[in-house]
């Protein structure tokens, strides 16, 4: 009897502490800046912007409590295929806010890496690698449209150095909500 006079009364403490403490609660990632990126998030069918051809799905949501966005990619088509590897493109990334810029690192199966650091920027948003990968530095843009559909845009041009070439379009995507989410295939984790 002794022993549950001293959890209970253990318990009322710890609930008016708990009681007390409420009020001076914070939600780190609430505030407005950690939510530029929120028109990416949701299920989407992507299409090639020239053809209109499906070329794959994307997954974008909020995590870790609204703090990052993580994103997971399924390619459909061969666009970044490789003769020397026998299965498609898919992909992940998680973004977020380092109290300055936005930071996105992505990873994917055909040993792709890369750092893209920046954020929003008039109607866009706007993510640049910092270093160089293979000569090259990449910019990956996101565009809200007024169709409710966003333009997703990755480019790249040669910097070494001081010299820098124009910017080359490597894709140039449409996404639209995806509205029979059986449709998105599992992605094999092997």
């Amino acid at each position: 009897m002794k022993h549950i006079f001293i959890i209970l009364s253990y318990l009322i403490m710890i609930s008016s502490l708990w009681a007390q403490d409420i009020s001076n609660r914070v939600v780190p990632c609430a505030v407005p800046f950690y939510r530029d990126m929120d028109f990416t998030v949701g299920e989407w069918q992507v299409f090639h912007k020239s053809s209109g051809k499906l070329a794959g799905y994307d997954r974008i949501g909020r995590v870790l409590k609204g703090c990052a966005i993580q994103q997971s990619w399924v390619s459909l088509d061969d666009h970044f295929s490789s003769p020397y590897v026998p299965f498609r493109m898919s992909g992940r990334s998680i973004t977020a806010f380092d109290g300055s810029q936005w930071v996105q690192m992505w990873v994917d199966n055909q040993a792709g890496v890369q750092i893209l650091k920046g954020g929003p920027q008039k109607d866009r948003f706007v993510l640049k690698s910092e270093d160089n990968i293979g000569g090259f530095e990449y910019m990956l843009t996101w565009q809200k449209q007024d169709d409710g559909t966003l333009l997703n845009t990755h480019q790249r041009r040669e910097n070494n150095g001081d010299i820098k070439g124009k910017w080359q379009t490597l894709y140039e995507w449409v996404y639209k909500k995806n509205l029979n989410q059986e449709l998105i295939p599992e992605e094999d984790e092997n």
